[in-house]
């Protein structure tokens, strides 16, 4: 197994600057990479990431993975080595509303970079993907589900010497759009705080967190498998219980000044999620922090795998974390967004 995967490496990071990327970007910059290069749509973001990290090493482009010229420039100007594929529209109900844009993106963007991977030897790609493409039964799950297909399929395609994988993982506390950050706003602002239903549970897990177990399914890719990210879940009834009588108080806001409105899942949206499915039960091996679908037992030799009875993976069974531990990551979020008010 590589020590210090990214060390010295050309890194690409599509979709960069949203939340994943953004913490990729600066993880691979503290473990030495030679070059990291941000290739996303916000010029506002990149221009923002530029203030921020100060680093000759970061490299940004404007560019849109749907416009196969547009992302070759990068690949053609720079030897790429290691891949991270973040870009994606990832809101549900944005893709519920906007099919073919998720299409575009989600779909035929992820081809592109994999033609291009394909074609300019990029030594690992990893491509992000969510819970949502375990079962998928919205836009969004479908259309990460088939990225996950035409990155495993891009490993079949590649040269021996190339590695695709994908590393699945649920949702990421506090990456924006999520439910966190949007309570705060709405709390802050006054506004009623919407939930679907009290019990619907997600699996959670922090960004810097999330990033070292993407790291780390780089250093074990050898091509074709999916890297499942152990994960704890919360209950949302519970979230808005923190929010309505921890938050509140700390922000002098009286609880009975805020408003709940249960709204009943909207569309696309179900009370679990799944991580693992049922039928890819059979390949499930387990290997540190994470499980990996293995494509075929000719691959079972290449780790130090043991074989779970794991049969699915889903955020009603897993364990939920505790209202304090709630807390904690709500007030860190809190903290980083009155500073950036």
């Amino acid at each position: 197994m590589m020590n210090n995967v990214l060390a010295g490496k050309t890194i690409l990071v599509t979709g960069g600057t949203g939340s994943i990327g953004d913490e990729i970007v600066k993880q691979s910059l503290e473990q030495g990479a030679a070059r990291v290069i941000v290739f996303s749509r916000d010029e506002i973001k990149q221009f923002m990431m530029r203030k921020e990290i100060s680093d000759d090493r970061l490299k940004t482009f404007v560019g849109d993975i749907r416009d196969l010229r547009s992302i070759e420039q990068v690949f053609s100007n720079f030897d790429i080595e290691i891949l991270y594929h973040a870009a994606a529209m990832k809101h549900v109900v944005m893709c519920e509303d906007f099919p073919l844009e998720a299409v575009k993106t989600n779909i035929l963007g992820t081809q592109n970079v994999v033609t291009l991977a394909i074609k300019y030897n990029v030594q690992k790609m990893i491509t992000i993907s969510t819970d949502k493409a375990a079962h998928p039964i919205n836009v969004m799950g479908a259309s990460k589900f088939i990225a996950e297909r035409i990155t495993l399929n891009g490993s079949r395609a590649c040269k021996s010497e190339q590695a695709f994988s994908c590393a699945r993982f649920g949702n990421v506390a506090s990456s924006r759009g999520s439910v966190i950050p949007v309570y705060i706003r709405n709390l802050l602002d006054r506004k009623n705080l919407q939930v679907s239903d009290p019990d619907v549970t997600r699996f959670i897990l922090e960004i810097p967190d999330a990033v070292r177990l993407i790291i780390k399914a780089t250093e074990y890719a050898q091509g074709g498998e999916t890297f499942i990210l152990k994960m704890k879940a919360f209950k949302l009834g519970d979230l808005v219980d923190v929010i309505l009588n921890r938050i509140a108080p700390k922000l002098n806001i009286p609880t009975e000044d805020v408003k709940i409105d249960v709204i009943g899942l909207v569309a696309g949206e179900r009370l679990h999620e799944e991580l693992i499915n049922e039928k890819e039960s059979s390949q499930v091996y387990e290997i540190d922090d994470m499980f990996v679908i293995l494509p075929d037992t000719r691959y079972h030799g290449k780790y130090a795998v043991s074989k779970t009875s794991l049969l699915k993976y889903t955020s009603s069974d897993a364990e939920l974390i505790s209202k304090d531990k709630i807390e904690e990551i709500v007030i860190k979020y809190l903290e980083k967004y009155l500073l950036m008010r």
